[in-house]
């Protein structure tokens, strides 16, 4: 890709806090398959260090913009629809929280979804403490799934497996804006893709993420938690590996929907 040229993607990473895990979540990014991108750090009051972090990882690749801002209402909704409308190039955007990691076909997967949806996501893996692996897998296909995400407080996917088109986007009557208390960031903004019955959606049955939560590592430090996404990152770079890992999450799944139908 020219540095004039579009990029097929916009990526919003959004940081709050000390810089620990930024690099795993951003080195999972520069290893897609699909490099066509451009990669927005966006610093929520975020500390000095983790800004300063973000602008030396910034220096080694031109893809990589960082914009500071003092910390914004919930979780910097406000920023992001601002560089969204007022910076982005991709025909495609998509997230990634600084605490997760993309598998390396993670953009090709998104790439082949959003050819053919306006809005949709990959499967996450929820990485437990233990090291256990869950796949959060539904179908947003389905009618009854896109039902229940509207009209409860029912949400099977996160920012870092999530995309939707530029378009759609544009075609929203408002886009990324704080979330009322009672309800998720990223539940309010699906829904205002789900509530129009012009905006088709689906889920691309390939796992996209890991996604190491944080309400469950409350007990760890940020040491400990850079030190177990520096594991995880090292097991999806090679290739046995990452084929053991995605063979484990499978596996686990298919145990899970036996006890769901033949429970004891």
């Amino acid at each position: 890709m020219n540095s004039g040229d579009p990029p097929l993607f916009t990526i919003l990473l959004l940081i709050h806090r000390p810089p620990d895990m930024l690099r795993l979540a951003l080195e999972s990014v520069l290893a897609q398959k699909r490099q066509s991108f451009e990669i927005f750090i966006v610093c929520d009051g975020a500390p000095g260090e983790t800004a300063s972090e973000a602008e030396r990882l910034a220096r080694n690749d031109e893809r990589i913009h960082v914009r500071a801002f003092p910390k914004g209402e919930r979780h910097g909704e406000q920023y992001r629809a601002q560089i969204i409308e007022t910076e982005s190039r991709g025909r495609y955007i998509c997230h990634i929280d600084d605490d997760d990691l993309w598998m390396p076909d993670f953009l090709d997967g998104m790439a082949r979804l959003l050819d053919l949806v306006d809005f949709g996501n990959l499967l996450q893996v929820a990485v437990k403490p233990d090291g256990g692996l869950r796949l959060i897998g539904f179908d947003l296909g389905s009618p009854e799934v896109r039902n229940r995400m509207v009209n409860e407080r029912w949400n099977f996917f996160g920012p870092s497996v999530c995309g939707y088109r530029r378009t759609a986007y544009d075609g929203l009557e408002r886009g990324w804006s704080p979330a009322p208390e009672d309800v998720p960031t990223d539940l309010f903004m699906w829904r205002k893709f789900l509530r129009r019955d012009e905006v088709t959606a689906a889920t691309r049955h390939q796992i996209g993420a890991l996604c190491p939560r944080a309400p469950r590592r409350q007990h760890m430090t940020m040491e400990e938690r850079a030190a177990e996404n520096t594991a995880l990152l090292e097991r999806i770079r090679d290739p046995e590996s990452r084929d053991e890992l995605i063979q484990t999450v499978w596996r686990n799944a298919a145990r899970d929907l036996f006890k769901l139908r033949f429970p004891d």
